[in-house]
């Protein structure tokens, strides 16, 4: 069977979660960052499949390297869109998967679930609750349409999509009020043992 890629863009650990600015310090905003995609990529991983980490950040870089993950280089300019074509151009016929990495409630069955559609050739959609796309996945070409309301952009770029409503990827990291959220569910829990500040 082939081994599918699963890519994670993350553009800086740095200079994330701008949306936050009001509520978290930049050394605060960082931290959930590296917290929430140390998780998400563990979901991966505990899937059954090595994530690829998509970025050009060196701080993002070095912590990949350090746990193991593959890294790719992020084209430059190309925003999210440039980073999820890059993946699919390396997944090159395998099925791949596009999966945000500020997923705190991402749990392994969801991304097997998901690995399970783009394995059959089928097209697989998951949206946040704001109506973004955390994650996206088939086999061959796809056009990306990411920012704001792009799953309703995704949902008629292609074949039909097996379209995924699941906790783990509806509930994704934009504003306190997700964080506070996510911590109060049991799947969030560890955001409670962690460095993140949660207000």
């Amino acid at each position: 069977m082939d081994e599918p890629l699963v890519a994670l863009p993350i553009r800086s650990f740095r200079d994330a979660y701008r949306r936050l600015a009001g509520s978290y310090s930049p050394d605060e905003r960082a931290a959930l960052a590296l917290a929430l995609a140390s998780h998400t990529a563990g979901a991966v991983l505990r899937a059954g499949v090595k994530p690829h980490i998509v970025t050009s950040a060196r701080e993002v870089r070095k912590w990949a390297l350090a746990k193991g993950h593959q890294v790719v280089d992020d084209p430059p300019g190309g925003g999210l869109d440039g980073a999820a074509y890059e993946a699919v151009r390396l997944a090159g016929g395998r099925p791949w998967l596009v999966l945000h990495a500020d997923l705190p409630c991402l749990s392994p069955d969801e991304v097997v679930l998901a690995l399970d559609v783009a394995r059959s050739g089928e097209r697989v959609l998951a949206p946040s609750y704001d109506g973004g796309t955390s994650a996206l996945g088939g086999r061959g070409r796809h056009p990306f349409r990411y920012g704001a309301a792009s799953f309703h952009r995704h949902l008629p770029a292609g074949p039909p999509p097996r379209v995924i409503t699941s906790l783990g990827f509806l509930l994704d990291i934009d504003r306190p009020q997700d964080l506070a959220a996510a911590a109060r569910h049991p799947r969030g829990a560890w955001l409670a043992e962690s460095a993140v500040p949660l207000g």
